[in-house]
């Protein structure tokens, strides 16, 4: 493969608070290569909490900052409210989200943003998937480019409005949600991205993919299978975002092959909207890092200060 076409992808799954793992995974990796992330990938395709992560490499903001923001502010971000009946209301408060957001994220347009950036969203209006890029498009192609004035912290909220956890964010008339809902593993949508903005081959093209850890015991036989007995409610929000990661991954690597590093710890059911797991997925990307570490070097970028 000629390198210099080879183009370096990263790509972040939605999880919640489970993303503590990603960025510590990736916190990892600034400390061995003495770099930023965006420096090591030519395009970062984030989701959900995965797009707060891409949110703050392309902003140069330090991975071990965004493993402190996780433990830090997600018990305000997940804090329930007595008053929030989630039979009437989403779980929790999109305005302390946004707050949360606009304190450790910059209010950069997407049109200042140089490093190539996708963010994932659902348009629920109209039941369409929604993408938000960095300005790559008008250097690469000739798509038309309508995102440049929004703001980066706007998208990412966007991307983290899980159905039931937060209210859906109205941008320019789009009613938009969690893009985990067709692409909470946004590896597919990178890779497309790649063969058509970018005008790549497949054998051309490289993806580091990281999850959030999924389930090995999300359910268990039961005697009943309704809304709330068998499916758990909101658990099963979860659950078919996990299964679109698994399936993603499975369809991309039979794509790529070698080309394709998903690194996505298993685990017990853990809650998306809870830091009570912190140190485990920590501990868990400290492991997964040494033991991948050779291969994750194949699938970065070199930086240019090594």
């Amino acid at each position: 493969m000629d390198n210099a076409n080879t183009l370096n992808i990263l790509a972040l799954d939605g999880g919640g608070t489970r993303g503590i793992y990603s960025a510590q995974l990736l916190a990892k990796v600034e400390e061995i290569y003495n770099v930023r992330i965006r420096e090591c990938f030519d395009l970062i395709a984030g989701t959900s909490t995965g797009a707060i992560i891409a949110g703050a490499a392309v902003a140069e903001i330090p991975m071990e900052e965004i493993v402190q923001l996780f433990e830090s502010e997600a018990p305000d971000i997940f804090r329930k409210k007595w008053y929030r009946n989630p039979l009437f209301f989403s779980k929790y408060s999109n305005t302390k989200l946004a707050e949360i957001i606009a304190h450790h994220i910059p209010a950069t347009p997407l049109s200042e943003i140089s490093t190539p950036l996708m963010i994932t969203c659902s348009e629920i209006t109209t039941s369409e998937l929604h993408i938000f890029r960095s300005n790559y498009t008008e250097k690469v192609n000739d798509m038309n480019y309508s995102d440049g004035d929004i703001c980066l912290r706007d998208a990412i909220v966007a991307s983290c409005a899980a159905p039931t956890f937060f209210a859906p964010k109205n941008i320019k008339n789009h009613l938009l949600s969690d893009g985990g809902l067709w692409a909470n593993n946004p590896s597919i949508a990178a890779y497309t991205e790649a063969l058509t903005s970018f005008g790549k081959n497949p054998s051309q093209i490289k993806i580091l993919s990281i999850g959030t850890g999924h389930s090995i015991s999300m359910y268990r036989k039961k005697r009943g299978w309704g809304f709330l007995s068998g499916w758990g409610g909101i658990k099963l929000v979860s659950f078919v975002m996990t299964l679109q990661s698994q399936a993603s991954a499975n369809l991309i690597n039979r794509l790529l092959k070698e080309n394709y590093l998903r690194i996505d710890p298993k685990i017990n059911f853990w809650d998306i909207d809870t830091v009570k797991q912190s140190d485990n997925l920590k501990s868990l990307a400290e492991r997964d890092f040494k033991t991948n570490s050779t291969a994750i070097d194949a699938f970065i970028r070199q930086p240019r200060n090594l």
